[in-house]
């Protein structure tokens, strides 16, 4: 049931049939070498070109799939304990930073990059983690620690406490300690470790072992007066005294000795002497500790490569005074790498028989390297942190090491610019900006990139902005660049690593380390493997807690300043992760969800605007398809484009290929415009081959129906702009190109049709019947609405809400519903009389296909007008249309089983949006920031890198309050001027419920999603996978109920 048909050259595949012969590659050879050279990776092909003409082959990207499918149906959840956890934090490492160094890395090895793959792409499982700390919308790196080593969310500024503790109140410090995952691992006879690079008092690693209402108390002299009469303690004296840590290694020896103490490696400098005026030696401190073990200090590279792990139990190395240095300046003669530091930490930390937790943080200088703007910085680092992920899966084995990778926040970091593919990430855009001006294709909301002369933004011309130094421009001047609000990946591998799906809250990170390594509060978990696809749930009392919490009160209250509110959460969320088991068999329905533009961050801030408009913070909001069990990240670039459109990405998971940027329907052998390389390049999608499995198939979009997004379902086609006849160019014309109007009618029969574009379906001498000055755009003088409604029987073609509304789909096979000439309205603009929603849309088309009993296939879109909103630089418009998306995507939820069904949710690309700023728990997502820029005027904490928000007044950047930024046609403010706010690059999330969703894993190539659909539904390529039928089947809320009735009736004993 499991395996996959051999690939061979009779293998049927998604768009094999139709392949054409490139450069000199045999057919037969890449059919058979396919795999191989996704195995080896893009370093296979003799050249990058050579990689680039075979990515224009169907049969490349089908190998691909393929390959990635047989080893999603082999992957089986590791359910046994963890005897290692390692823990790898990346300081500001949000998804955008992520493929932003992906491709640096590729970029360095000698690829274009897009289509290399990290250290931690490879990881099997992926989760989204939701990063608002108590008190902030925008967490900083102390509540964020606490959350994912303590398992309990905290206030902004606080480590190892929960939210009664208030910031620099030091009394408030004592009876609200928490502990972290780093303590209960040594309490139960592990060897623990810290590698850094900050300071080893560092926020971060300080949550492990510290408890204190002030990250900033690194020694004795940072504390008040007062805290030190309360007894408050500072973080390095905690460092020695709280745990017995057995490596430390980062950054902070000035922290550790007495003040004026000469540092070794700087000994003029004043500002480098020791600072403690306890007059104590915390290093000796460290040392004598445990007289009976073997211990070693050292403080510089050479010193550090003599420890002979043999003979060290214990080690503790201190590189730099403060903070290590970026790895761009990093002394390889002096100081060691993170690589080197987490090889060490491992060599010594596991020769413990018990096992060990390591954790690893390069990040905070990501995270500096941000805040100061300086993009090569922060990406250099990341790629070196991915090295020593990389480093540590070789010395570690995964059937007994549980390794997560994930970031406590991100930052307000884009990049988009329409780039070509294997632009330099450092590079300039192809195009100057509407001020004649050249702009990079990294940009940031907000920061000390900020520089205007003469009342313009700089010309950086003559700048180079390839210097290890330079800072990328902003959109708000700030001394230091902000946190950014959206969730951040979870890369997950070993032991239990299955736990980490959907979205999830940050401390949930906590409890699956704890419970993987059967660490205090889970000494009850599965200690051998139990041959299942998940472990049981012995407790009902965790059962019956699940089913009164969530029928608990929405709102937030002060529960969230309690352990216990939090430690419950965790639990919850780890009793739903173990009971989620695979759906293996056929799905009978397919929806696809494509949110045009709805990348990360957009998610994220719809989430919190959800939650504000029904009352509520909205950052504890949950969005339906957050609900959702399995998650993975899908890499958006096209074949020519490194940012792409939404036609390459539309063919790409619409039909199993990865297509050119503006193309439809089509290889990459197409490029754009040219007509005459359409023909013998056509690949097919998923829509087509559920029609021709019998199943019936709607389409339903905000935009009109001929957009790209739902066309490449069923048109094959050049240019995604030839909507009408009149659009074709005299070239396409000649050489017998349709259009995508034409195409909709004649390429499939699609049953259910609803969206806007009617006015490429009339001639130009037809009225339009809502708008009588406005007339069609055919020229050959044909209605293609009554030759789509010519011989079929029980059809129905509506324009307008009531006739819309009259339509019964029990007595209606066929319906075409156009309700605008082009695109349909912005949510908030809509007539509910003349126009119906999203959700009304797809409530009809599945009421209606939903009538076959070979099931249906059914592609909703409504972000084209999320993008639209994007582009104009409009956040509300694009977020208020996310949340009525989602509420499509709950409608149809409650239509249909999950038993039987297969939803995917996801996005074709994102956008240069981001939001960030310091807010407060709470803050109006659309609203202003609480901080001032520097500048002195406030600043909205949605902004975009570039976009037509760009705006100069009396030679500066106006001010805006919360009326101006509350109209729904605002403008956010950019960074760069264009006329049209541009894509993003980074990555975005793919979320699965129903048959077959668990293969939606991990990090993969967006032509996978079609592969799946294709798959799970047994239709072609797949016809032949042999999953068994769904019997009949209990909805699941139905299950829940009798699930609940049974619990309580045991408990009653």
């Amino acid at each position: 049931m499991w395996a996959l048909p051999y690939y061979t050259p009779t293998s049927r595949s998604l768009g094999l049939e139709m392949l054409a012969p490139c450069c000199g590659v045999p057919r037969f050879l890449l059919v058979l070498l396919g795999p191989m050279l996704f195995a080896a990776g893009w370093a296979a092909a003799e050249s990058q070109a050579t990689l680039h003409e075979l990515e224009k082959e169907p049969a490349y990207w089908d190998a691909q799939a393929r390959a990635t499918l047989g080893a999603a149906l082999r992957l089986r959840p590791r359910d046994h304990q963890a005897r290692n956890l390692i823990l790898f934090l990346g300081d500001g490492m949000g998804v955008s930073t992520v493929s932003a160094a992906r491709i640096l890395r590729g970029q360095m090895e000698g690829g274009s990059g897009e289509e290399t793959m990290l250290a931690m792409d490879t990881f099997p499982y992926v989760a989204l983690s939701k990063t608002y700390s108590v008190d902030k919308q925008v967490a900083d790196s102390a509540s964020t620690a606490t959350a994912y080593h303590c398992g309990v969310k905290a206030n902004a500024k606080t480590l190892g406490l929960n939210a009664n503790a208030v910031a620099y109140e030091c009394n408030t410090t004592f009876g609200n300690e928490v502990y972290s995952v780093l303590r209960r691992a040594k309490a139960q006879g592990k060897s623990v470790g810290i590698v850094t690079t900050t300071r080893v008092q560092h926020a971060s690693p300080a949550a492990s072992y510290a408890h204190s209402v002030s990250r900033s108390w690194y020694s004795d002299s940072d504390l008040p007066e007062s805290a030190i009469e309360q007894g408050c303690v500072d973080i390095a004296a905690q460092l020695v005294t709280n745990v017995d840590i057995d490596v430390i290694l980062g950054g902070g020896r000035m922290y550790m000795t007495p003040r004026g103490t000469l540092d070794p490696e700087y000994p003029t400098s004043n500002s480098r002497k020791g600072d403690r005026n306890d007059k104590r030696n915390l290093i000796d401190v460290w040392l004598n500790a445990e007289p009976n073990k073997r211990s070693r200090y050292v403080w510089n590279k050479r010193e550090f490569d003599e420890i002979n792990i043999k003979t060290t139990d214990r080690l503790m190395g201190l590189f730099e005074p403060k903070d290590m240095k970026f790895e761009v300046f990093r002394n390889s003669t002096r100081d060691p790498s993170i690589v080197e530091m987490t090889e060490k930490a491992i060599q010594i930390l596991s020769k413990n028989p018990n096992g060990y937790f390591l954790f690893v943080e390069d990040e905070w200088r990501i995270d500096h390297g941000h805040h100061d703007s300086v993009a090569k910085l922060a990406l250099t680092e990341t790629v070196m942190f991915d090295r020593a992920i990389q480093r540590a899966a070789q010395l570690t084995r995964e059937s007994d090491t549980l390794t997560v990778v994930t970031a406590d926040h991100s930052h307000v970091f884009t990049f988009g610019g329409n780039t070509p593919r294997g632009n330099p990430i450092f590079g300039l855009a192809p195009k100057n900006a509407d001020d004649g001006m050249p702009f990079t294709s990294i940009l940031y909301a907000n920061g000390p990139g900020y520089i205007h002369v003469n009342g313009s933004r700089e010309n950086i011309t003559m700048v180079d902005y390839n210097d290890d130094e330079y800072m990328q421009q902003a959109a708000v001047p700030l001394d230091a660049e902000t946190h950014g609000g959206e969730d951040v990946a979870i890369y997950a591998k070993g032991p239990m690593a299955h736990l980490f799906h959907g979205v999830k809250e940050q401390n949930y990170i906590a409890h699956v380390m704890a419970y993987a390594a059967c660490l205090e509060p889970y000494r009850t978990c599965p200690r051998t493997p139990t041959h299942s696809s998940s472990p049981a749930v012995k407790s009902p009392s965790n059962l019956l807690f699940f089913l009164l919490w969530t029928s608990s009160a929405p709102e937030r209250d002060l529960r969230e300043l309690r352990s216990d509110f939090w430690y419950n959460k965790g639990r919850q969320a780890l009793f739903t992760a173990m009971n989620v088991q695979p759906n293996i068999k056929k799905a009978k329905n397919m929806i696809l969800f494509i949110g045009d533009g709805m990348g990360v961050p957009t998610v994220t801030a719809a989430r919190m605007l959800k939650g504000q408009l029904g009352g509520r913070t909205g950052e504890e909001a949950d969005l339906v398809m957050d609900t959702f069990p399995h998650l993975a990240l899908s890499k958006t670039y096209n074949v020519d484009k490194q940012m792409p459109d939404s036609a390459g990405t539309a063919t790409a998971y619409q039909c199993g290929v990865k297509a050119n940027y503006g193309t439809l329907g089509v290889n990459a052998a197409t490029p754009r415009y040219n007509c005459n390389a359409t023909f013998g390049n056509e690949v097919t999608s998923v829509l087509h081959r559920a029609k021709k499995a019998g199943k019936s198939v709607g389409i339903v979009t905000t935009t009109r129906v001929q957009h790209a997004s739902p066309g490449a379902s069923y048109a094959h086609i050049a240019n995604r702009g030839w909507y009408a006849d009149s659009d074709l160019s005299p070239e396409a014309v000649a050489g017998g190109c349709r259009d995508i109007a034409h195409q909709l009618v004649y390429n499939t029969e699609i049953d259910v049709i609803l969206g806007g574009g009617r006015q490429y379906m009339y001639p130009k001498t037809m009225q339009d019947p809502e708008y009588p000055t406005s007339r069609g755009s055919r020229e050959d003088g044909r209605n293609l609405i009554l030759e789509w409604v010519k011989d079929k029987t029980n059809v129905k073609y509506v324009w307008e809400k009531s006739e819309f509304d009259s339509v019964n789909p029990s007595h209606t096979d066929f319906l075409m519903g156009l309700f605008e000439p082009k695109d349909c309205r912005y949510e908030l603009d809509r007539d509910p009389k003349m126009d119906p929603s999203l959700t009304e849309m797809t409530e009809k088309a599945i009421q209606i296909l939903s009538k076959n009993p070979k099931g249906f296939f059914l592609f909703v879109e409504d972000n084209g007008r999320i993008d639209h909103a994007h582009h104009g630089g409009m956040a509300k418009r694009a977020l208020y249309e996310t949340v009525e998306f989602d509420q499509a995507i709950g409608r149809a939820a409650e239509l249909t089983s999950e038993l039987d069904t297969l939803t995917v949710v996801s996005a074709d690309h994102s956008h240069v949006f981001a939001f960030g700023g310091d807010s407060p728990r709470g803050n109006p997502v659309l609203g202003v920031s609480s901080l001032l820029a520097e500048d002195k005027k406030h600043f909205t904490t949605a902004v975009y890198g570039n976009g037509p928000g760009y705006q100069i007044a009396n030679g500066t950047r106006p001010d805006v309050n919360e009326t101006i930024s509350s109209d729904k046609d605002y403008r956010q403010q950019a960074a760069v001027p264009l006329d049209s706010e541009t894509h993003g690059i980074d990555d975005v999330a793919i979320y699965a419920k129903g048959p077959m969703s668990h293969l939606f894993h991990g990090v993969q190539e967006q032509s996978y999603i079609a592969h799946v659909l294709a798959y799970a539904a047994c239709i072609e390529p797949y016809d032949d996978c042999n999953l068994p039928n769904h019997a009949g089947s209990i909805h699941p809320s139905l299950q829940l109920l009798l699930l609940a009735a049974s619990l309580f009736s045991l408990c009653s004993f």
